[in-house]
């Protein structure tokens, strides 16, 4: 294995070269990364590495600097040199001062890095043979991380206690220390769409993905062991900082798991949820902080405004052992009534809060609201089989991940059926007012005139006279009215960031959002919510 440091000054630019590909297998492993040219050279007197990819321009000591140095001193080091395309005459530079090849920044692909680092090993070979029964390090450190996540998955499951971890760990370099310990439990939402997108290979690329990214973030003061569960569920094990023994922990894992779930969004385009156990004195309170971590993670379901939860909050430990939710024949009766009539959604309302405040559990809340999708089918002659993405309504409740997105899909399914029905018994609607009905119903969507007059079957044009004849309001006029006004009630929550509430009202361009939301209001979203 050849040993490798990453060194750039953007944190986006290190995570995304180091979870472009499994390194490893590639026959090398990423041993320490730097801000810049000075850190590295830091780095290098004490791992004497085989590859460093640096940046060029960088603060304190830039690329070229770092080349110059380290060869003296490392003379069978390589470099391979990160450039932007108004940088190439620094690139030629680097070459010229032994750089092995450059890559751009604005086309850096798999393949490009791959041919590269195959470069690199067959220079590498003239330089130094690995004996053919050595542990390649890539190897020997690997087999460290899976003895070291049995060791902890066996420790909770039961199968082995505290002494265990006391006795393994120097073999098994675990940083942890017994005092001020704390679980955080990570779960990548609705993983069952992303399986979907990945194959094999880019599960694992993902998993690698997200491991780095937290070990980026969290300060390396803070002792700390990352445990794979599988794919979709990730344990921080965590020791307190010294100086946080009076800090609630909240204040202090705040502003740092807050980091990490933006970084998440940002850099792999996928949210997260966190449940976080108490403090434990010892490695023995490790099991009992698993539990309240995993018990947190479970009441997030119940919790829309938030992607976190402590285990120490009245809503982290809130106690549910309801399994079932009755719906009696006279409510199923009277919801019925409520539902011909068109008024069942404050029926729904107060159904929502009953599971909330009954201490029903997750289980029994999908329960509940299976029940309720029967009972809308059971309604009307004829129901939607489908909603978006050519799922049926039942599937879709299988994957919400909160309370609030199962009453939700059962406030859309109810709509949706009302106006199936509409159609089928011939009630007269006009265009404009199935275009407005579409538009309220799929304003997060990505719809257009063309969409919508596709969907109701009249040619665009047509629809846009009169849309405007009888509303006096042109459609994009009134789509983006009906955004703006859903913007607006979700900044008031301030449950979402500024990015979130413009990708849920229908915006996946953050800037286009902000400048449309200060046309229509005279504020940004920033100075609207205060």
């Amino acid at each position: 294995m050849l040993n490798v440091i990453i060194v750039d000054d953007e944190l986006l630019m290190r995570i995304g070269l180091k979870s472009m590909i499994p390194w490893e297998e590639h026959g090398f492993v990423i041993t320490g990364e730097a801000q810049n040219g000075k850190e590295a050279m830091e780095l290098a007197q004490r791992q004497a590495p085989d590859l460093i990819i640096t940046d060029i321009k960088m603060p304190v000591m830039d690329g070229l600097e770092l080349i110059r140095k380290a060869s003296s001193g490392y003379p069978d080091c390589q470099f391979i040199i990160l450039s932007c395309l108004d940088e190439f005459q620094y690139a030629q530079e680097a070459v010229r001062l032994g750089a092995t090849d450059y890559l751009i920044k604005s086309d850096l692909k798999q393949e490009h890095l791959q041919s590269v680092l195959h470069t690199v090993r067959k220079k590498a070979s003239q330089f130094r043979q690995t004996p053919e029964n050595s542990l390649p390090t890539g190897q020997y450190k690997e087999g460290i991380g899976y003895l070291k996540e049995t060791l902890f998955k066996e420790l909770f499951s039961g199968f082995r206690d505290d002494s265990d971890i006391m006795k393994s760990k120097e073999s098994l370099h675990i940083s942890l220390t017994p005092e001020d310990v704390l679980i955080a439990k990570l779960r990548v939402n609705h993983f069952h769409e992303l399986r979907r997108k990945y194959v094999e290979q880019d599960e694992k690329l993902l998993r690698y993905s997200i491991v780095n990214i937290m070990e980026e973030i969290i300060p390396r003061r803070w002792n700390k062991e990352i445990i794979v569960e599988n794919s979709s569920d990730y344990l921080l094990i965590m020791n307190m900082p010294d100086n946080a023994a009076d800090s609630p922990a909240h204040e202090l894992l705040g502003p740092l798991l807050g980091k990490i779930v933006t970084a998440m969004q940002e850099f792999l385009n996928i949210s997260i949820s966190l449940g976080v156990s108490g403090v434990s004195s010892g490695f023995g309170g490790l099991r009992k902080a698993y539990r309240e971590a995993d018990a947190a993670l479970a009441n997030l379901f119940f919790e829309p405004a938030s992607n976190v939860l402590y285990f120490d909050s009245s809503a982290g430990r809130m106690k549910r052992s309801r399994d079932s939710f009755l719906i009696t024949r006279e409510e199923s009766a009277e919801l019925r009534r409520e539902i011909d009539a068109g008024n069942a959604e404050a029926d729904l309302d107060q159904l929502r809060q009953r599971l909330y405040n009954e201490g029903v559990t997750e289980q029994g809340c999908r329960k509940a609201y299976l029940r309720i999708l029967a009972l809308i089918s059971s309604c009307f002659p004829s129901v939607p089989e489908l909603l978006a993405e050519g799922q049926t309504p039942y599937e879709h409740m299988l994957y919400e991940e909160k309370l609030e997105g199962l009453h939700n899909l059962a406030i859309r399914f109810l709509r949706q059926s009302l106006s199936h029905n509409r159609e089928l018994v011939n009630v007269p609607q006009s265009y404009a007012d199935q275009a407005k009905a579409i538009i309220l119903d799929r304003y997060a969507d990505d719809i257009s005139l063309q969409t919508v007059a596709g969907q109701i079957n009249v040619n665009p044009s047509y629809l846009s006279r009169v849309f405007k004849e009888e509303t006096g309001e042109n459609f994009i006029g009134y789509l983006t009215r009906v955004r703006i006004e859903k913007a607006k009630q979700l900044l008031k929550s301030k449950a979402y960031k500024v990015y979130e509430v413009a990708s849920l009202t229908g915006y996946p361009n953050t800037a286009y959002f902000s400048k449309l939301f200060k046309k229509a209001t005279g504020v940004t979203p920033e100075e609207f919510r205060g």
